[in-house]
């Protein structure tokens, strides 16, 4: 569900596989992109296939090539199907295949302002943090694995501290009353900024650290002169309340619509 044009949607999917370079790599064939890290095989975001298209052969035969690249691997199938594969039938012809849709709403939110919102607490107060600066970058990434389960921590450390020295990202991180609270990151491509990492600390949460760390990283696209600020977040939840009480609105619902089969 999506008014996003063609050319936007391309855009899109490119920056996808540009964003996620801090961690996997890109194999582009005429029918999908797929990414992969081998390292990292259990993190779907890292390891999957976007932008599948029929590429004259039929949907049944792109999406049985798409189980196949994954089965030699020895990997589990996922898949972000767009609204042109589905319009091709691939979707219809992986599920078949019990490549099935996963329960959940991702929401693609955009801020369409020409300011940064306008929101301030003076308890809050947002740093952007050198890449260089070991000590400030091992903050920022305790303060965004706060949460991160013990049989996980391994492996997320590794995926957050790729993306933490990645160039192109920017980072955030807030302080409530002095303590380290939350985080986020701003990823830079072709005049586009992605948003993500958007983490508070358990403890310090109804603050409005995520609000400020946001805007932080909102007004920072804005001085970049990025056409779009973008962001994916989880439909109806306590993120995407607060993005529109920002004034990020909704450009689409499951515009890249997960499917998995283990």
């Amino acid at each position: 569900m999506t008014d996003m044009p063609l050319d936007a949607l391309e855009k899109l999917l490119e920056h996808e596989v540009r964003y996620f370079a801090f961690a996997a790599e890109a194999e582009r064939t005429a029918y999908a992109w797929y990414l992969h890290c081998p390292s990292l095989s259990g993190y779907h975001d890292v390891n999957r296939a976007i932008r599948l298209r029929d590429d004259g052969r039929g949907a049944a035969a792109v999406a049985h090539e798409v189980v196949t690249h994954f089965r030699v691997r020895a990997l589990p199938i996922v898949v972000d199907l767009d609204p042109i594969a589905e319009a091709q039938g691939i979707g219809a012809a992986l599920r078949r295949l019990g490549v099935m849709p996963i329960r959940e709403n991702r929401v693609l939110m955009h801020y369409p302002q020409q300011t940064p919102p306008a929101f301030s607490t003076p308890d809050v107060e947002v740093q952007e943090i050198a890449q260089e600066d070991t000590d400030a970058l091992r903050l920022w990434m305790e303060t965004t694995l706060d949460q991160v389960e013990e049989s996980v921590a391994p492996d997320y450390w590794s995926y957050t501290e790729w993306e933490a020295r990645y160039p192109a990202c920017r980072l955030f991180l807030g302080f409530l009353n002095g303590q380290p609270a939350g985080t986020c990151d701003l990823f830079s491509s072709e005049g586009w900024g992605r948003i993500e990492m958007v983490e508070t600390r358990p403890a310090f949460r109804r603050h409005g650290v995520a609000s400020a760390v946001v805007t932080k990283a909102v007004a920072a696209s804005l001085t970049m002169e990025h056409s779009e600020t973008y962001l994916f977040t989880e439909a109806e939840g306590d993120g995407e309340r607060v993005y529109r009480r920002l004034g990020f609105v909704r450009q689409g619902i499951n515009l890249l619509h997960r499917h998995i089969r283990d």
